[in-house]
């Protein structure tokens, strides 16, 4: 409350402000201007003590801005709930900072929420290069794999064929070794003629043994070199005579003087016959074939 004096004797005068008020002297003799004077004065200061008291007030929201504003944010409205002893400039000032309050929550949380989703992008691209580099290794082993699969099997293939390859080659230097044996049971059986009943014993003992020989060379695989009636082939054949024949074809086998034996397609050794010719060509032997 604001008063004033003027003079010795005062009086105090209300104002519309609460607690504000102004007492005034009145002085024993003043003229009317004087008193006009005076009450101008008054009322002058009447108003500076309303402003005054505005400028209170205001400082007064200020401080209360200031201490809710040290309070810990958060997304609800911090406006009391009890606000019927608050000016409406107040109210107004809690809610625009309630509604600041939330603002800046949200783009807090916003903020938050953008870099979670760069983390994650970020991740799902790790992800994304380490699953692209796992499928290039998966490639790559499954190709080496496929080759190294392909290299077994051809090695298997190869060892195989080298493993029957030189068995038929041990099979054949044991054969060839044998042939000799088998051209002298050859020409005994075509030299040996048996006259009496005791000789023909022995001639069919004798011819008993060779079967089994040959039965045994049979199931080693040897087989004897088709000769008479079928056509010359220096591959096989090994052509020591020549006989002009106009019965049968030009270089048709007509006689067998050795046998020939082969295991597979390895041959032991070439058959010895006679071969047919005419007067137009002559035959091709293994000599010729050579040269």
């Amino acid at each position: 409350m604001y008063v004033l004096q003027y003079g010795r004797a005062s009086s105090v005068i209300k104002t519309s402000k609460p607690n504000v008020c102004v007492s005034a002297v009145r002085p024993a003799r003043l003229s009317c201007s004087s008193r006009l004077s005076s009450i101008r004065r008054t009322i002058v200061c009447v108003a500076e003590g309303a402003a005054q008291q505005d400028i209170t007030e205001e400082a007064s929201a200020n401080e209360a801005a200031d201490n809710l504003s040290s309070q810990d944010s958060a997304v609800e409205s911090p406006i009391a709930e009890d606000q019927s002893d608050l000016s409406p400039m107040d109210r107004a000032w809690l809610a625009l900072e309630a509604e600041n309050l939330n603002r800046s929550a949200l783009e807090s949380a916003m903020s938050e929420l953008a870099a979670e989703m760069a983390r994650l992008q970020d991740s799902a691209a790790a992800a994304e290069t380490r699953a692209l580099t796992l499928e290039a290794t998966m490639a790559t082993a499954k190709d080496q794999l496929l080759r190294l699969n392909a290299d077994f099997d051809n090695f298997r293939r190869r060892t195989r064929d080298e493993k029957d390859q030189l068995a038929v080659s041990v099979r054949g230097d044991v054969v060839t070794s044998l042939l000799p044996v088998v051209d002298n049971f050859e020409l005994a059986r075509t030299q040996v003629k048996a006259e009496s009943e005791a000789e023909q014993k022995i001639n069919n003992s004798y011819q008993s043994l060779y079967k089994q020989f040959v039965d045994f060379l049979r199931g080693l695989g040897v087989e004897a070199v088709p000769t008479v009636g079928t056509p010359f082939d220096p591959n096989l054949h090994e052509a020591i005579m020549k006989e002009p024949n106009a019965e049968v074809e030009d270089g048709t086998v007509l006689m067998e003087f050795r046998k020939g034996f082969k295991i597979g397609d390895k041959l032991l050794r070439p058959a010895m016959v006679k071969v047919s010719v005419n007067e137009e060509g002559p035959v091709v032997t293994a000599s010729s074939s050579e040269e």
